[in-house]
């Protein structure tokens, strides 16, 4: 009997050692890897605000910085230097997990290497578990015509350091968004579309039709003080879309200047246009902020891509709605984004 029991101690006591050492190499291995949550597309949203000339020459280019963490539960006790280097592969799984093989013109793509820049050699001194790696962009050589991203991911198989290999950990997809004061998704219900007769005209008849709608419009930031926008009821998916760029320039006192990219499509805005920024505070959540970016214009195009080509007029009020939280005082990091 006290064999079998000294037996039943000693298979226990190996179990228990064999448990507590993977325990321990679970606990105290250090992985390198990012801190970059991510949104239900599998990226994450980065929103980096434009600066104007005399921003960028007092304060620099714009930065973002982004977390390097080492895991494990006890301190490492020298420097690691660590490598980063381009994701392409998983910038290719992004996309055709998102969109598909059959919508490649609407695919992110990678940030131009004449945009962006970092050194890809980082330190993370000892006994330090988090440092920043900065990136400064050039938001002017993006087009966002297109979406970007920046794929990153911790070098594999390097001396000193192991790469996390927790999928989202190991890799940072950057869903890089430049915005100004005007950018964003502007709430369009009430701007209503109409489309001419055969002979191009807005007649009584074909303004009693059912309008168009559409429930909003995306403004994208070119400059500290531009934006542009799509006409009508095209979109970012809309493959001839960059034919349909139109720039806005918001001035002083309310002043709207457009300007078409694309002559072709006629664009004429008619009569009076204007915008207003009015603000209140949330009655609940007093310190939060919400500002509103107003805009009231009528405006005609031409759409040239179908079978025939068709005007359109489209009149109305778009409006655009940012929160801040004033307890934040980074202005840029204040304002609540919805992913």
């Amino acid at each position: 009997m006290n064999k079998i029991l000294n037996i039943i101690v000693a298979v226990a006591a190996l179990a228990f050692c064999a448990c507590n050492n993977e325990w321990e190499d679970e606990q105290f291995a250090h992985y390198v890897g990012f801190k970059a949550p991510i949104n239900g597309e599998g990226v994450t949203s980065v929103y980096l605000k434009m600066r104007s000339p005399e921003e960028i020459a007092e304060k620099g280019p714009v930065k973002y910085e982004l977390p390097l963490v080492v895991s494990g539960s006890t301190v490492h006790s020298g420097d690691l230097n660590v490598k980063i280097e381009l994701d392409p592969d998983s910038l290719e799984q992004v996309n055709l997990k998102n969109i598909g093989f059959n919508r490649k013109d609407i695919w992110w793509e990678q940030v131009p290497e004449d945009a962006y820049s970092f050194n890809p050699n980082i330190t993370i001194p000892s006994g330090q578990s988090v440092t920043l790696l900065p990136i400064q962009f050039d938001l002017t050589k993006l087009d966002l015509v297109h979406r970007y991203i920046l794929p990153l991911k911790v070098a594999e198989n390097q001396p000193g350091y192991t790469a996390n290999t927790r999928k989202h950990y190991n890799n940072a997809m950057l869903n890089i968004i430049p915005f100004n004061d005007y950018s964003g998704s502007y709430g369009a219900s009430t701007m209503l579309g109409y489309s001419a007769d055969d002979n191009g005209n807005f007649t009584d008849a074909m303004l009693s039709l059912q309008p168009l709608t559409m429930s909003d419009k995306i403004f994208y930031a070119v400059d500290d003080n531009t934006v542009f926008f799509y006409p009508g009821i095209i979109d970012h998916t809309y493959k001839q879309r960059a034919d349909y760029k139109v720039y806005v320039d918001f001035g002083i006192g309310g002043a709207l200047t457009f300007r078409p990219e694309n002559p072709e499509i006629d664009f004429q805005v008619i009569g009076a246009s204007s915008y207003e920024t009015p603000s209140r505070y949330d009655e609940n959540k007093p310190y939060l902020l919400y500002k509103y970016v107003i805009l009231q214009f009528t405006y005609e195009f031409t759409d040239f891509t179908g079978a025939v080509p068709t005007r359109y007029r489209f009149k109305g009020a778009m409006t655009m709605q940012r929160a801040i939280n004033t307890q934040i005082p980074d202005q840029d990091q204040a304002i609540l984004w919805e992913n």
